[in-house]
């Protein structure tokens, strides 16, 4: 009989010590495979692997626009960097802390590398729940997606980790605006690099960490005029002084040049252009505009005498003074407004 008990002893402390490892590796596995760091790095994992779909799909991360306002974000932000060319680089995930809240929050941080940049970004999860008894599920108790409020000046299109977009198809304006703003939502954490470059505009690369979730962050790119732009510009403006000349009047109705005579003219006034002004760019209020611009046009022309009737050729420069608008057009061209100087 004691041996008996001593067998039953033993096999109950066995059993106990087999519940107990069992009930430990249980923990364990839900800490580091189940836990809210867990999933907190399987939303960073997705992102690493640059799978925005998959990084949408877990719980919580997602917002519509009761939730965005409710975020303290800003409405009708758009969602489209929510994608996988515009993510940025993540390297080097290490999970910082993950720290029990208390009431199924747990508050989770995570350093990273992007783009050369180092951060921490911390996570607020909330329990979802359990499956398969005793595994734990989560969600984002506040979603870790965070807003992008861009300014860009001078032009329409900018890029972000080099996927390229216009602000006239998130703002549905059509015509092109020279000073834009739009909201944009992006994954937390991640380096930007964000740039308005074409072929008339280009700017210095901006970068903005966002390292907060549910924050907005302001970043302003100003764009400056290409080589290509000034040579579209010159060639636009040198067309329009090319249709002036072409009117056979002394003051070409519409052109920055002209001339009064007191007396009569012979015959049709001839204007052309030996050397066109060279103009230069600048950045005006709701264009670009050209600064006053001094050229010269050529006028041939007959001019008879009202006191003798004699006829004495007129063959000179006419100096004058220009100020212009110039517009990017939809069809990718540059158009040129010029007008006479009045201030000259």
């Amino acid at each position: 009989m004691a041996e008996r008990t001593r067998a039953t002893i033993i096999w109950a402390v066995v059993g106990t010590m087999l519940i107990g490892a069992a009930f430990a590796a249980m923990g364990a596995l839900n800490r580091d495979v189940y836990g809210a760091g867990a999933f907190v790095g399987d939303y960073l994992s997705k992102l690493q692997e640059k799978d925005a779909a998959g990084a949408l799909r877990i719980p919580g991360v997602t917002l519509d626009e009761s939730e965005l306002k409710e975020a303290g974000l800003p409405e009708g932000s758009s969602n489209a960097l929510l994608r996988n060319a515009a993510l940025p680089e993540l390297t080097d995930l290490t999970l910082v802390e993950d720290v029990d809240q208390g009431h199924g929050l747990h508050s989770v941080t995570w350093s990273f590398h992007s783009n050369d940049a180092y951060g921490q970004s911390t996570f607020l999860v909330k329990s979802a729940g359990t499956r398969f008894p005793l595994i734990p599920t989560w969600s984002f108790a506040r979603s870790p997606l965070a807003v992008v409020n861009l300014a860009v000046e001078h032009s329409t299109v900018f890029t972000t980790n080099g996927f390229s977009l216009d602000t006239r198809s998130l703002t549905g304006r059509p015509d092109p605006a020279f000073h834009n703003i739009v909201n944009v939502q992006v994954f937390t954490p991640g380096a930007y690099i964000i740039e308005s470059t074409s072929d008339f505009v280009t700017s210095e690369k901006v970068p903005v960490l966002v390292d907060e979730p549910t924050r907005v962050h302001e970043v302003a790119v100003e764009a400056a005029p290409t080589d290509e732009f000034l040579a579209a510009a010159q060639k636009s403006v040198n067309a329009q002084l090319d249709a002036c000349a072409e009117q056979k009047v002394l003051q070409p109705t519409g052109c920055p040049f002209g001339i009064v005579v007191d007396d009569r003219i012979s015959g049709d006034p001839q204007w052309s252009f030996e050397d066109y002004p060279q103009i230069s760019v600048e950045a005006g209020t709701e264009s670009w505009v050209i600064p006053p611009t001094r050229g010269a046009a050529h006028l041939e022309v007959d001019v008879q005498s009202l006191f003798d009737g004699s006829i004495t050729p007129y063959d000179a420069d006419v100096p004058f003074s220009m100020v212009g608008n110039l517009y990017v057009l939809s069809d990718g061209t540059v158009a040129a407004t010029i007008k006479e100087d009045n201030d000259a």
